[in-house]
C-alpha cells in the first residue's frame, strides 16, 4: 500500500487556511521544524508536557481528511480517556474536514470504545449475550445484591472483593476471589452462580471485553482484514497510559504493512500504568527510538531547567516557547520540620500574595502523590478529605442532567447514565414512591430500582428512554413532555403530583450547561489572607495547567522528594534505576510540569543536605526554611 504522504506544502496550505481569520499574528498557529517532522512521518513520538500534542494530532487529522482518496476507508484515532477524545473532537469538529472525520468510515474514541464496538459486543451478540451494561461499578453493585450473606462474610474474611469476580482477560477463565483453585464448597458455587447470573443479565466488566475481543479475532478469520481495510491510518494518543493487554490487542490488529500507525505520548508521564494490577505497556514506554518533542508552550525556561532531571527517559533539556520570561519568579522550596509542616500551605499562600496582589492567578494548587491520612497529604492540612470530589453535578431540574452542552464536554455516557438514574431516584423520593419489597418501606436504591423494573417488565422501556436522552438530548418542549409522561407512567406517578411535575419542568438547559450546580470545591485551603488553594492528588491533576503549583512531599515506603533530591538538584545525572524511584520521578515530573508561572516544593529539612541546598540555589531555586 502507498501510504498517504504529508509534505510541507500540505502543512503550509493548512496554516494559510487556519490562520486566515486570525488578525493578531501572536495568536496564529505556527509549526516549527520539529513539529513538521512529526506531521510528515509515522514515527512514534515522545511529547513533553505542554508541547501541544493534541493540536498536532488535530492538524494531522485535518490534513489527512483532505487527502484521503477512499470513501469506504478512513482514520482511526484511539485515546486512553474520554477527556482526550473530547479534546481532539473539540479541535476538529468545527471545520468541514473535521466534521467528516466524526462520521463513517472514521472512528475517534477510546481504546475501550473501539474494543467494545468493533470486536467484543459483536462477538457477545453472536453467542446470544447482548450486553446491557459495560461498567465495573454496575457489575459490583449487581453482584452485591445477588451474593448470599455467608458468601460476603467469607470474602470479607479473605479480604477478597467482588471486583475480582470476573472472566480473566488473560486466561479467558472465571476468576473466583478468595479461591486459588476450583472448589466444591458452597461459597465457591455461590460465587460462580453470581458470576453466571451477572453475565446472563448482560453486565460486563471493562476488562472482560478484551477477552471477548480476542475470541472475536480467533473465531472470525475475516475480522482482522476487515478492520485493517477500513482503517489504513491509525493515531494512538496518550500511549504511555496504555496497559500491556491493551497494547497487545491493538498491536495484533494494526501491526500490518498496509496500516500506517503513529503513537504519541510521554513515558515520563506514565503514572497510570500498573494501576488495578495490570502491567504497563513496554513497546512504547521502553522504546528508546521515540521521536522527541522537547519544546513546550506551557512553562518558562526557568521551570524547564528545574524539572528535566526528573525525566526517566533522559529526554534532555526542555525548551520553552513562551515569549515572556519572568526571571524574577521566586520558584521556592519550603524546607519544613515536623513541627512546621502544618505551616507549608500558609507560607505558600503568602508567597503567592506577594507576586499576585491583585488576585489574577486563576488556578493555584497544592498536590501530593499519596492520597491518604495519617502522615500524607493530610499531615499538611488536617481538613484534607480524600473522599471528597471536586466536581459533583447537582441538577436543579431533571432536564439539566440531560443537557447535551454539559455532557459533550464534561463526562462520558456511563457517568451520565449514573446521574440520570440518581435523578430518577430523587424523582421517586419527591413522589413518595417506596420500595414495597422491604419492611418498613424504604426509598429505592439503584439495585432495587433495577429489580423492580425487571420484575414489572419495564426495564427495556426504561433503558430505551435513558439511552435516547444520552444520545439525543432533551429535544423540544413537546418531545420532552412526551418523554416525561412515559417516565411517570413507568412508576405510576400522578400528573397531579406537583413535586414531581415541578422537577420535570422543561427549560432551555440544552443551551445552558451552567444549570447544573456543582458542589463547592471540597479540598480548598483558605489562608488567613483569604487566598484559596485547592489541595489534591497528582493523579487528579494530570493534563491540567495551573498558574502556580506546590508539590508536597509524601511517603510511600520512602519520601518521594527526599529520594529525588539528587535529581532535583542536578547532582545526579546517571540513568534512573529502581522501580520505586522511577515511579516517584514520573509522579513528581507530572506535578512539577503543571504550572505556567510558579513552581514550588515542600521537603523535610532532614532530606536536603547542605550540598543539595547549594546546588538547588545555583539552579535558581529559592530556599525558605520553616
Amino acid at each position: 500500500m502507498q501510504h498517504t504522504i504529508i509534505d510541507d506544502q500540505d502543512i503550509d496550505n493548512f496554516l494559510n487556511y487556519f490562520n486566515r481569520k486570525i488578525d493578531d499574528s501572536s495568536n496564529q498557529l505556527f509549526l516549527d521544524r520539529e513539529r513538521r517532522r512529526i506531521l510528515k512521518s509515522w514515527s512514534d513520538v515522545q511529547a513533553c508536557p505542554g508541547s501541544g500534542k493534541t493540536t498536532l494530532v488535530a492538524v494531522k487529522l485535518l490534513i489527512l481528511a483532505n487527502k484521503l482518496p477512499l470513501s469506504d476507508a478512513g482514520v482511526c484515532v484511539l485515546t486512553h480517556t474520554n477527556v482526550a477524545k473530547h479534546e481532539i473532537l473539540s479541535k476538529i469538529r468545527h471545520s468541514p474536514a473535521g466534521y467528516r472525520l466524526t462520521k463513517y468510515p472514521n472512528f475517534i474514541g477510546t481504546i475501550q470504545e473501539f474494543v467494545n464496538r468493533f470486536l467484543a459486543v459483536p462477538y457477545l451478540r453472536s453467542i446470544d449475550r447482548k450486553p446491557t451494561r459495560i461498567d465495573d461499578d454496575s457489575c459490583v453493585t449487581l453482584m452485591h445484591g445477588l451474593v448470599t450473606y455467608g458468601t460476603q462474610q467469607y470474602l470479607d474474611r479473605k479480604r477478597a472483593s467482588l471486583f475480582d469476580l470476573k472472566i480473566s482477560h488473560q486466561t479467558g477463565k472465571a476468576s473466583i476471589p478468595g479461591f486459588k483453585k476450583q472448589s466444591e464448597s458452597k461459597t465457591y458455587k455461590d460465587l460462580l452462580k453470581v458470576l453466571k447470573e451477572r453475565i446472563r443479565r448482560g453486565y460486563f466488566f471493562y476488562s472482560e471485553m478484551y477477552c471477548f475481543a480476542q475470541r472475536s479475532l480467533e473465531n472470525n478469520n475475516g475480522m482482522l482484514s476487515a478492520i485493517r481495510k477500513r482503517f489504513p491510518y491509525v493515531l494512538i494518543d496518550e500511549m504511555q497510559d496504555t496497559q500491556d493487554f491493551q497494547d497487545e490487542l491493538i498491536g495484533a490488529i494494526f501491526s500490518d504493512c498496509d496500516v500506517s500507525v503513529q503513537r504519541l505520548g510521554d513515558p515520563d508521564q506514565a503514572i497510570f500504568d500498573n494501576m488495578g494490577g495490570s502491567s504497563p505497556n513496554q513497546t512504547f514506554n521502553s522504546n528508546h527510538n521515540l521521536v522527541p518533542l522537547k519544546s513546550t508552550h506551557r512553562f518558562t525556561s526557568s521551570i524547564a531547567k528545574k524539572i528535566h532531571g526528573l525525566s526517566v527517559t533522559d529526554i534532555g533539556q526542555l525548551e520553552s516557547l513562551k515569549c515572556a520570561e519572568d526571571h524574577n519568579m521566586p520558584h521556592t522550596i519550603f524546607l519544613y520540620t515536623d513541627s512546621t509542616k502544618n505551616m507549608v500551605l500558609e507560607k505558600f499562600c503568602e508567597l503567592i500574595d506577594t507576586i499576585d496582589p491583585n488576585r489574577l492567578m486563576g488556578s493555584v494548587k497544592a498536590v501530593g502523590a499519596t492520597e491518604g491520612t495519617g502522615g500524607y497529604i493530610s499531615s499538611y492540612w488536617t481538613s484534607y478529605d480524600k473522599n471528597k470530589s471536586i466536581k459533583n453535578p447537582k441538577p436543579q431540574l431533571f432536564i439539566d442532567a440531560v443537557s447535551r452542552c454539559w455532557w459533550d464536554f464534561e463526562q462520558e455516557s456511563g457517568q451520565q447514565y449514573s446521574l440520570l438514574v440518581q435523578c430518577i431516584l430523587d424523582l421517586l423520593k419527591r413522589s413518595k414512591i417506596f420500595n414495597q419489597n422491604v419492611t418498613p418501606n424504604r426509598f429505592h436504591t439503584h439495585t432495587s430500582l433495577t429489580n423492580f423494573l425487571r420484575e414489572s417488565n419495564k426495564y427495556e422501556e426504561f433503558r430505551t428512554l435513558l439511552t435516547s436522552w444520552i444520545l439525543n438530548g432533551a429535544g423540544n418542549e413537546v418531545k420532552w413532555n412526551e418523554d416525561c409522561a412515559r417516565l411517570m407512567s413507568l412508576f405510576d406517578i400522578s400528573s397531579d403530583n406537583t413535586d414531581a411535575t415541578d422537577y420535570l419542568t422543561y427549560s432551555r438547559s440544552d443551551n445552558n450547561a451552567s444549570n447544573i450546580e456543582t458542589t463547592p470545591k471540597a479540598n480548598i485551603y483558605r489562608a488567613s489572607s483569604g487566598r484559596e488553594v485547592e489541595v489534591s492528588t497528582i493523579h487528579s491533576v494530570k493534563g491540567e495547567t495551573h498558574d502556580a503549583t506546590l508539590v508536597l512531599e509524601t511517603k510511600n515506603h520512602q519520601f518521594d522528594l527526599g529520594v529525588l533530591v539528587n535529581r532535583l538538584s542536578l547532582t545526579e545525572s546517571s540513568k534512573l534505576k529502581g522501580v520505586r524511584k522511577i515511579k516517584f520521578a514520573r509522579q513528581v515530573y507530572v506535578a512539577a510540569s503543571r504550572p505556567r508561572k510558579l513552581l514550588c516544593m515542600a521537603i523535610h529539612q532532614n532530606h536536603v543536605q547542605s550540598k543539595h541546598r547549594e546546588a538547588l540555589e545555583t539552579n535558581g531555586w529559592r530556599i525558605q526554611l520553616l
